[in-house]
């Protein structure tokens, strides 16, 4: 009984452990629970909360890849990664009071030792300036692509796999928020300026950021917290890089024909999160590695058998319109 419950609601036992997990940690610490204001929930939307936007549209495109499943698989999804996500920003957040040591120091040895891929990284970055300008904002927007590209194609190509691709990105997005309080960083650009203006500036705004936290009681957070809620650093791991390696990683089980155009993101955006000077080098393999495992997560609980699974169609059967 407790597996078909687990089957038929992973998303919302996983939320709510989540949510668990962010109310334990706020009344352990001290720590305010915040809602973004409206001048940074725009700015949201611009960074981090498009792939929900993202999930918004493939609720409108789900009325003609998967109507019979719209209601359970939109209805639930939707919500559920927007708690997921608030709750990502709020614990991003609270990390510094959490886990005050960080371990910016280790990293920048490793990324020593490794100096030549690193280099070799840098001169990639500027054989890529002609197509894609190392000021531009490609980082982003091509990481915002790969969701949208991921929930829409599934959606109406495959919806029989559109619940697996969507558990994996929840699960990626709760595990990876979890995973910044173990060993934290900042990122290497406290050491060395990357290839992107503009994201140096940003840097320099969040460090300050990070520093008026450190320097201030959590109570401090009720106040100015609202308003840069997405101003936290955090390095360690790379979502951004686990994040393109989970929907590569699909794509390779569920569409191949994605494979192409994901290869180039994922190689793209592995490089510039090196040499933005966002990431150290070992951010990378460890946000992958959580996106490995959410996708093994998220596939034996969709495997699991339910106790209305008789009245679901078979994988091959399920229309397309």
């Amino acid at each position: 009984m407790t597996s078909q419950r687990l089957a038929r609601n992973p998303e919302i036992v996983f939320t709510l452990a989540m949510l668990f997990i962010m109310v334990g940690l706020s009344l352990t610490f001290s720590l305010p629970i915040l809602i973004p204001s409206g001048e940074r929930a725009a700015f949201v939307g611009v960074h981090y909360l498009y792939p929900l936007v993202g999930v918004a549209i493939w609720g409108i495109i789900a009325l003609v890849g998967q109507r019979t499943n719209l209601a359970r698989t939109f209805f639930v999804a939707l919500p559920c990664y927007a708690l997921v996500q608030w709750m990502h920003f709020n614990i991003k957040l609270w990390v510094p009071h959490i886990n005050p040591l960080y371990y910016d120091d280790f990293y920048l040895k490793v990324d020593s030792a490794f100096r030549p891929v690193i280099q070799f990284m840098f001169v990639l970055s500027q054989r890529l300036d002609f197509l894609i300008p190392a000021d531009s904002n490609f980082y982003m927007v091509g990481f915002i692509g790969i969701f949208y590209i991921s929930f829409c194609f599934h959606a109406i190509r495959t919806p029989e796999n559109f619940r697996t691709v969507f558990l994996s990105a929840l699960f990626f997005q709760g595990l990876g928020t979890l995973a910044y309080i173990p060993f934290p960083a900042l990122g290497p650009f406290l050491f060395e300026t990357g290839i992107n203006e503009t994201m140096t500036k940003s840097q320099e705004g969040m460090l300050a950021f990070h520093r008026a936290i450190i320097s201030n009681p959590p109570e401090w957070l009720t106040i100015h917290g609202p308003a840069n809620i997405t101003a936290a650093l955090a390095a360690m791991p790379s979502l951004h890089a686990g994040g393109s390696f989970l929907f590569w990683l699909l794509a390779y089980k569920y569409a191949r024909i994605l494979l192409p155009l994901y290869t180039f993101l994922l190689f793209f955006i592995l490089i510039s999160a090196v040499t933005t000077r966002w990431h150290y080098l070992i951010d990378l393999p460890v946000g992958m590695l959580i996106a490995w495992i959410s996708v093994t997560f998220a596939e034996k609980l969709s495997a699991l058998p339910t106790d209305d699974s008789a009245a679901r169609p078979a994988r091959g059967d399920v229309a397309l319109a």
